[in-house]
């Protein structure tokens, strides 16, 4: 039996699967501009009487409305676990959290999902109520990525001894297809292209632990980073002498990811990827991270925002009483959350108009 744990731990195919319809991308340059921008500034976001912070990642829907993420608030019977959404900077408790948070859509739409004994569960939050969303047959657990607008959702599971790409349809409730190619979805857009990858693992062609090659060294396929259209055509997303590929997150036309030039390589080189196109273009050097895209390309990475042609830094994310901060997300007007934290207490922050 295959544990199944899309953004804790890699699973998919082989590459193989997609042989026949990956079509790689070129690479392109773009000069960055060097003139001074003015920079969003930091403001923390109220808690809810006697609630604290769940140390955990913080979602805002691409239009910048809802920002949301998960607390804690003591009871008689110890902790509670809460679902927490701001409109604006209004804070509201939606209802006990049932596991893990992942996403939101633009209509408030939570999805998520939860560790139990029989697997994983995954789960919705919509109109006040929360359901468990279905599990393909003979199944061995689920796990939600993203929704977008129209409230489609994609998420990876298993099958049998492999795991498979799930799709949510919105417009077919309570059923659940598994579509192809294999791997992890991270982003589902709203014209239904899907963005993922097949994360590198050993060849399932074989009944041994593995493929080896020449002196007894495994062999296992490198990460296949791909775009599945509303056709049903799959592109791969490449860069002219990379290897292997990683994607991160997804919107409108964008992408971003990694590349590497060998199969046992580093990811040594962050590119943004043109939907339309399938082009990769390198991100500028000196960012060390990747958190997540926006409609317009602006990549957000740690405190910093990368437009297209300047950066923009996040200001206030380290001084005092900051120490730290962990970015979250970044819609598609600018607004960027996360936490921030200091010695004695973390708290939810937002900075506008990055």
């Amino acid at each position: 039996m295959i544990h199944i744990a899309p953004r804790r731990a890699g699973v998919g195919l082989t590459a193989g699967v997609l042989a026949a319809t990956l079509i790689a991308s070129g690479v392109a340059t773009a000069a960055p501009r060097t003139d001074s921008v003015p920079a969003c500034m930091m403001h923390p976001l109220p808690l809810p009487a006697g609630g604290s912070l769940a140390w955990d990642a913080m979602f805002v829907d691409p239009a910048g409305r809802f920002t949301v993420g998960t607390g804690r608030r003591a009871t008689d019977q110890g902790q509670e676990a809460l679902l927490l959404r701001w409109d604006g900077p209004r804070v509201t408790v939606l209802t006990r959290s049932p596991g893990l948070l992942v996403a939101v859509n633009r209509h408030g739409v939570l999805i998520g999902d939860n560790s139990t004994g029989s697997g994983n569960r995954p789960w919705r939050y919509r109109d006040g109520v929360v359901e468990w969303l279905p599990l393909p047959q003979n199944g061995i657990g689920g796990y939600v990525t993203a929704i977008n607008s129209r409230g489609d959702i994609v998420g990876a599971g298993g099958l049998l001894e492999e795991p498979v790409t799930l799709l949510w349809p919105v417009d077919r409730p309570g059923t659940v297809e598994v579509i192809e190619p294999a791997g992890i979805p991270v982003a589902i857009l709203d014209d239904g292209t899907i963005v993922g990858e097949v994360p590198g693992e050993e060849d399932r062609s074989s009944h041994d632990a593995g493929v080896r090659g020449a002196g007894g060294r495994q062999v296992a396929p490198p990460p296949v980073a791909w775009v599945r259209r509303p056709d049903g055509r799959v592109d791969r997303l490449t860069a002219p002498g990379a290897v292997k590929s990683t994607v991160r997150s997804a919107r409108g036309n964008w992408a971003v990811g990694q590349v590497a030039g060998t199969a046992d390589g580093e990811y040594r080189q962050m590119v943004r990827w043109d939907l339309r196109t399938g082009v990769a273009t390198p991100v500028r050097p000196g960012l060390e991270s990747m958190t997540d895209v926006n409609a317009a390309g602006s990549l957000l990475a740690g405190p910093v925002v990368d437009h297209l042609d300047h950066l923009v830094p996040l200001r206030n994310a380290t001084s005092d009483p900051v120490t730290r901060i962990a970015t979250g997300a970044i819609a598609d007007n600018g607004l960027v959350v996360g936490i921030a934290a200091g010695p004695e207490v973390s708290f939810p922050v937002r900075w506008s108009g990055c």
